[in-house]
Order: C-alpha cells, then sequence, then structure tokens
C-alpha cells in the first residue's frame, strides 16, 4: 500500500490532506494524500496520492490516482481508482474501474455492469452482485452470489443461492445449498461443485472442460451449512461493529477528558509516543515470562497476561479514539459525544482493514496500537507529576 503505513509513523499532517466535519466535500484536486472523516462524504475532485475515508454516507465521483480504504454505512464509488480498493460497509455500490484489486466487505455488495476490475475480487457480503467484468479471480462468500458478469481467471464462490448468468474462463470451484444455471452462462474451463440438490444439468453452459460434481465440497457437519457460514461471516462482522462501538462507547464515557488530552500531543509527540507504547507491547509480556517464574508472582503474571491479551485486541480502538479526537480538536471541539464515538468506530474500521494487507499490514498494527498506548502512557505520566508537584 506504497506509504500508508508512513501515517502512523510520522506526525499526521505532515504526510497528506486532512478533512472532517459532519459534511465534508472534496471539490478541489489534491496533490498527495488525503484522509476524510464525516458523516456525510462527497468526493468530487481528484486525489493524486491514496485516500482512506471514513463516514456515515460516501460518494466518491471523481479519480483516485492510487488506493481506497474507505468505511462507512453507505458506500458508493463512481470514479476510477488506480491502484487497490479496500472497502467495508453496510451497502457498497461500486460504478467505475479499479486499477487493481478490489476487497468489499458489507451486507449488500455490488459491482456494476459497466465496472471493470483489473486484478481479483474479494467478496464477502450478504448478498453480493457482480455485474461487471473482473480480469483476475474472484472469490466471494456469502449468502447470495449473483454472477452476471465477465470473469477472466477463475472463482470461487461458496454460499447459500448462487446464481451465474455471466462469462467464466478459467477454473472455477462453487459450493452452495441452490446453484442455478442461468440461460446466459458460460464456462471456459472445469467446474468443480457441490449442491444441496446434487448434481446439476448445465446444458449449454459448459463450452470447454467439465462439470465434475465432488461431495467433499459438501458443509454440512453439525447442521452447518454454506448458506449459514455466509450469515456467520457477515454475523461476524457485524458482532465486531457492535463489540467495537460499545467498547468505544464505555471508553469515551469513562475517559473523554485522557483521551482529549492525550490527543492535543499527535503533533508534537508522536515518535515519543510509539516509542513508549513499543516499549510497553514488547516489554511487559519480558515482565510476564518473569512473574510466571515466580511461584508467588503466578497470580499477578496471569492478571497482567489477560490485561495485555486485551489491551492489544482493543488497542486499534483507542488509537481510532485518539484520532477522533484530533480531529475533533481541530474541528474547533465542535463535535458531541455522539459524533466522535461514531467517528472513532468509523476510523476503527478503516483501521482493521489496513491491517489486512499483508506484511504491511502486521506492521500497521503494531504502529497503530503501540502509539495509541504511548500517547496515554506519556499524558498519564505528566498528570503523575503535576499531583507530585502540587503534593510537594
Amino acid at each position: 500500500m506504497k506509504r500508508l503505513w508512513l501515517l502512523f509513523l510520522v506526525p499526521i499532517l505532515a504526510n497528506g490532506q486532512f478533512e472532517s466535519g459532519e459534511s465534508v466535500s472534496i471539490l478541489q484536486e489534491q496533490k498527495d494524500d488525503t484522509y476524510i472523516a464525516g458523516e456525510i462524504i462527497n468526493v468530487e475532485a481528484t486525489i493524486h496520492g491514496d485516500a482512506i475515508i471514513a463516514g456515515s454516507e460516501i460518494g466518491v465521483r471523481d479519480t483516485i490516482k492510487q488506493d481506497l480504504v474507505v468505511a462507512g454505512g453507505e458506500i458508493t464509488i463512481s470514479g476510477y481508482v488506480a491502484d487497490d480498493i479496500r472497502a467495508a460497509g453496510g451497502s457498497l455500490a461500486m460504478n467505475a474501474d479499479v486499477g487493481d484489486d478490489l476487497v468489499m466487505a458489507g451486507g449488500n455488495t455490488h459491482l456494476a455492469k459497466n465496472a471493470k476490475v483489473h486484478g481479483n475480487l474479494i467478496n464477502f457480503s450478504g448478498t453480493a452482485h457482480i455485474n461487471g467484468e473482473v480480469m483476475g479471480q474472484v472469490k466471494a462468500y456469502g449468502g447470495e452470489i449473483y454472477i452476471n458478469g465477465k470473469i477472466n481467471d477463475g472463482m470461487e464462490l461458496k454460499g447459500g443461492e448462487v446464481v451465474l448468468n455471466g462469462e467464466i474462463h478459467g477454473p472455477s470451484v462453487i459450493a452452495a445449498e441452490h446453484i442455478e444455471i442461468g440461460e446466459n452462462a458460460k464456462f471456459h474451463g472445469n467446474v468443480v461443485y457441490w449442491s444441496d440438490d446434487g448434481e446439476i444439468d448445465f446444458k449449454d453452459a459448459m463450452v470447454s472442460g467439465r462439470a465434475i460434481f465432488d461431495e467433499n465440497l459438501a458443509l454440512d457437519e453439525d447442521g452447518l451449512t454454506w448458506r449459514g457460514l455466509g450469515i456467520a461471516v457477515f454475523g461476524f462482522w457485524l458482532f465486531y461493529v457492535l463489540s467495537a462501538f460499545l467498547v468505544l462507547l464505555l471508553l469515551n464515557w469513562s475517559f473523554k477528558n485522557l483521551f482529549s488530552s492525550a490527543a492535543s500531543r499527535f503533533n508534537t509527540g508522536l515518535l515519543k509516543g510509539l516509542g513508549k507504547g513499543l516499549i510497553y507491547l514488547f516489554g511487559l509480556p519480558l515482565l510476564i515470562v518473569v512473574t510466571f517464574m515466580l511461584i508467588i508472582g503466578i497470580p499477578i503474571g496471569l492478571f497482567l497476561a489477560t490485561f495485555y491479551i486485551f489491551s492489544v485486541v482493543f488497542g486499534h480502538l483507542v488509537t481510532a479514539l485518539l484520532l477522533a479526537h484530533y480531529l475533533n480538536e481541530n474541528n474547533g471541539s465542535s463535535w458531541n459525544f455522539w459524533t466522535i464515538t461514531l467517528l472513532a468506530l468509523a476510523i476503527a474500521i478503516v483501521l482493521r482493514l489496513l491491517m489486512f494487507i499483508p506484511f504491511l499490514g502486521a506492521l500497521i498494527s503494531i504502529a497503530v496500537i503501540a502509539i495509541g498506548y504511548g500517547l496515554l502512557w506519556l499524558e498519564l505520566m505528566d498528570r503523575r507529576k503535576s499531583r507530585l508537584k502540587l503534593t510537594s
């Protein structure tokens, strides 16, 4: 993802353009990476770098020259994106070309007929409509999957209901409770499949290759079905969003002033905070090992280990809330409690998407967690020093 990791390693405003507010419109050309957070967001001008967007209702109607990472409730992308897209939301519509890979996760996802993905398409959703052309491979998992477009390098589909009415080149693997072969379906390669309905008559759909029924693709142990798996995948994502929202709600309600004060250190103490956070991430496990080596230290070690695991699991939420307070401060501290919490949730989803990037995602994850706890550490230490001065 090129330079995205720099967002977490150097002062934020030095690496790109920031826009935030309840309603944000990008109407002028952006020369660098652009980060946008708000409720209603419209991008109507070219962005020459990466774009990271978090909001409720999002529309991208102009060109993104590099990567796009977007999270929100309703997302519509009508502008060309020259590199990868990673998108998560309730409803996602892709109406333009994608220069490389497209990763979508949400309740309903839609690749328009006039859209072309020049790389691979990976889709996790309750309902997926793939009506455009994919130059690479398609991997789709969900409750209902509809293929009406052209796929050039094979596909893997697993869901409750799969309806095929497109042109597929390359090998295909399909597993679903129900598979429907439309009259416009054309397969140029072998199809290995399983359906709860048994073997299927592909009729004239097999232009080349063979259709092979494979019982090994069935997922019916303990009553689990591919539809159930698709629902489970979406349910897991929904559970993550709800649990993240509750954690952010509690953190913001309990420690609003602490997070607000710590967020003010982003411009001046980011690198120092990163260092302190790395000490926490890699130093505390060593302390835990030492306590376990001492018999009297085992209860302390168990407590520290539990605390550490929870802190790592929720670390990106801590940083997301800090970023939300930082953006609020830059916006004149005009946002209310709920706006900050919901914005933090959107930022957390974006951070989670960034962590899926191979190798670089692990580095981003470490940096995100380290910065969050490092800034809080600095704030708490300064508060302690102030109290000691008052008592001395």
